[in-house]
C-alpha cells in the first residue's frame, strides 16, 4: 500500500508540473540562418548555443513561482528553503534580465549567483523544471530546422541535452533517442552507450513489462529505459499517441531496479524520483 501510494504521489507530482505551460509568445528565437545550419551540422553544435531562446523575466519568474509552489506542497518541508531563494532572486530589471539569460545557458551554474541558503539539487530542481516548459516550446519551434535521422549523437541536437528514454522504431527497429527538456527526438545506433559512447550494451526485461528494455553500460554504469514499438498491438497504435515523457515517467519502477544493480541514469531529475520513495 505504501509503495503504492507513493507512486501515484509521483505521478500526481509530475501531472502538475505537465500542466505548467507556456504559449508561443513568451518566448522569441533568432531563428538560424542557412550559415547557421551549415555550421551547426557540420561541427554538431546544439541549436541552443547558436540561436538562445529568449524569455521575458515576468513570465519566468511566473512559471518558477508555480513551480514553487507545486514542491513546497508535495514537500512541504522544504518551503522555508524555497521562500528563502524566491525572496533572494534579484529584483533589478538588469540582473533579472541576466539570471533568466543565464538559467537559459548550458554550463552556467547560477548556485554560485544565488544569495540565501538552497541546497544545489534543490535549485537545480526548481530551475530545470522552470525552464522545461519554454524549453518544450523552443523544441518545438527548432525541430523542423535539424534532421533527426543524421544527428546521431548522444546529446540533443536543439538543447544539447542528455537522453532520458529511448525508441525502437517498429519499422525498422531503428533507436531513437529522447529528450525529455525540450522533448525532441533523434536516431541513435541500434547498440551502444548514448552517454559515454561505448560501442557496446546490454539490457534487461521484466516480466509483464515486456514492451519496456532498460540498456546498460558496464563501462560508464549508466542506463536508459526503451520501449520497443514492435510490443505494442496496432489497435493500441492507432488509438494512442505514443508519449515518451510519460512512458518515462509511468516506468519509474524500471529506474529502482536498474539502481539496485549498480547503475544511474545520468540525466539530473533525482528530486522528482525522491518523492517516489
Amino acid at each position: 500500500m505504501k509503495n503504492q501510494t507513493s507512486q501515484q504521489m509521483f505521478l500526481d507530482f509530475n501531472r502538475e508540473f505537465a500542466a505548467v505551460t507556456v504559449t508561443g509568445d513568451m518566448l522569441t528565437v533568432n531563428l538560424p540562418s542557412e550559415k547557421s545550419l551549415e555550421l551547426a551540422k557540420e561541427k554538431e553544435i546544439p541549436f541552443i548555443n547558436l540561436c538562445p531562446p529568449r524569455v521575458r523575466p515576468s513570465d519566468f519568474f511566473a512559471v518558477l513561482n508555480k513551480v514553487a509552489g507545486i514542491v513546497c506542497k508535495y514537500k512541504p518541508e522544504l518551503e522555508d528553503e524555497i521562500s528563502g531563494f524566491l525572496a533572494a532572486l534579484p529584483g533589478e530589471t538588469e540582473a533579472q534580465e541576466l539570471f533568466v539569460s543565464q538559467a537559459f545557458t548550458p554550463g552556467v551554474n547560477l548556485a554560485e549567483k544565488i544569495e540565501g541558503d538552497i541546497a544545489p539539487e534543490t535549485l537545480t530542481f526548481l530551475l530545470s523544471h522552470a525552464v522545461k516548459p519554454f524549453m518544450k516550446e523552443y523544441g518545438r519551434i527548432m525541430s523542423s530546422y535539424y534532421e533527426p535521422e543524421q544527428w546521431l549523437k548522444g546529446t540533443c541536437p536543439v538543447c544539447g541535452g542528455k537522453p532520458t528514454f529511448s525508441l525502437l522504431n517498429k519499422d525498422a527497429g531503428s533507436r531513437y533517442l529522447f529528450c525529455g527538456l525540450c522533448e525532441v527526438k533523434w536516431r541513435f545506433r541500434r547498440l551502444g552507450c548514448p552517454y559515454c559512447g561505448h560501442n557496446e550494451s546490454k539490457f534487461f526485461t521484466v516480466e509483464g513489462l515486456e514492451k519496456y528494455r532498460v540498456y546498460f553500460c558496464d563501462k560508464c554504469h549508466g542506463y536508459i529505459k526503451t520501449i520497443d514499438e514492435k510490443k505494442l498491438s496496432e489497435s493500441y497504435l492507432a488509438h494512442n499517441a505514443l508519449d515518451l515523457f510519460w512512458e518515462d515517467i509511468n516506468t519509474v519502477q524500471l529506474d529502482f531496479l536498474a539502481m539496485q544493480e549498480g547503475y544511474f541514469n545520468q540525466r539530473v531529475d533525482g528530486a522528482a524520483k525522491d518523492t517516489a520513495k
